[in-house]
């Protein structure tokens, strides 16, 4: 029974020893190297983007904006920030990591019509575990919410940090070359193109999520930056015609003279289906084209 007890201590303590190392080596890596593999755009727009103009968003943003063609429309450098699966709660997290390091001269918010209402959710938190505890103040405000087990569970660097290294081998292996130097992630032409479809909602915006937007806003006129709000196409007809959420956003914007661009329902890019990949994003002629006009419209703010 002795052995027991000491042979489980043993264990124990090896395994704590293991994760102490894991972490400090982990943390290094983090801090001076840049990770590869799906982490690699987060990677790049916490720690070193430093353009001009950040596009921030899911997939929404990430598949609709050119950064080239904003480039050569403004002669301003700009990253497509844009990250699959998130809201707005993660886009402020995002925001101010940024601003830790960098000041830009204008943030562009991309958001879908039904953003703030309550079927979506905060974001995928997750991927933003390996950042905990190495000095991004947000993000460890937000992980420091967590209550009981899963409070618990953000001490151990063994879970924490293990999608890293199993990336990071991986890549090791297979050629990295999946993710683009300005974040941008068009969508291929589709076999068939989508057709548009009627979508009935009656959602109502959430007070925490338009209070977040607003968050942003303040941040943003705070630093003397520009911000645009902006609404990318869809091929989803509406039935309702002033969708609660995107008014709601529309007047908080106009409460603090912020550029809000409304195309979701565009005309144009709803008679032509051709330039959607699904009836929810553009593929790579649409993201051109929408890049343009979010350029043209940009400018002109700009220059009024």
């Amino acid at each position: 029974m002795k052995k027991v007890i000491i042979y489980i201590i043993g264990t124990v303590l090896c395994l704590i020893m293991a994760d102490i190392i894991f972490g400090i080596c982990s943390k290094y890596y983090i801090k001076n190297y840049q990770l590869i593999g799906r982490y690699r755009p987060l990677d790049r727009l916490i720690k070193e983007v430093d353009t001009d103009i950040i596009c921030i968003g899911n997939s929404a943003i990430l598949n609709s904006v050119n950064p080239e063609i904003i480039e050569d429309s403004l002669s301003m450098t700009c990253y497509n920030g844009g990250t699959t699966g998130q809201g707005v709660f993660f886009f402020e997290t995002i925001i101010d990591c940024i601003l830790q390091r960098h000041t830009p001269k204008m943030f562009v918010v991309g958001l879908r019509p039904e953003e703030i209402g309550g079927n979506i959710g905060e974001g995928i938190y997750d991927v933003l575990k390996p950042y905990y505890g190495i000095g991004y103040k947000s993000i460890d405000d937000h992980f420091n919410k967590a209550s009981g087990f899963d409070r618990f569970l953000l001490h151990s660097n063994l879970l924490r940090y293990n999608t890293i290294w199993v990336r990071v081998l991986l890549y090791m292996l297979v050629d990295d070359t999946t993710y683009p130097e300005n974040g941008f992630m068009p969508m291929n032409k589709p076999t068939h193109f989508p057709q548009l479809k009627q979508i009935e909602t009656h959602e109502e915006p959430v007070k925490a999520k338009l209070e977040c937007i607003e968050r942003i806003i303040q941040k943003c006129r705070a630093r003397n930056i520009d911000i645009v709000i902006c609404f990318p196409p869809t091929l989803n007809d509406f039935k309702q015609k002033d969708l609660p959420c995107v008014m709601a956003i529309k007047d908080l914007c106009h409460r603090y003279k912020t550029p809000c661009l409304i195309d979701y329902n565009n005309k144009y890019f709803q008679s032509h289906p051709e330039l959607f990949y699904d009836n929810g994003h553009v593929n790579k002629d649409g993201a051109d084209k929408y890049s343009l006009l979010l350029a043209t419209n940009i400018s002109h703010l700009l220059y009024e």
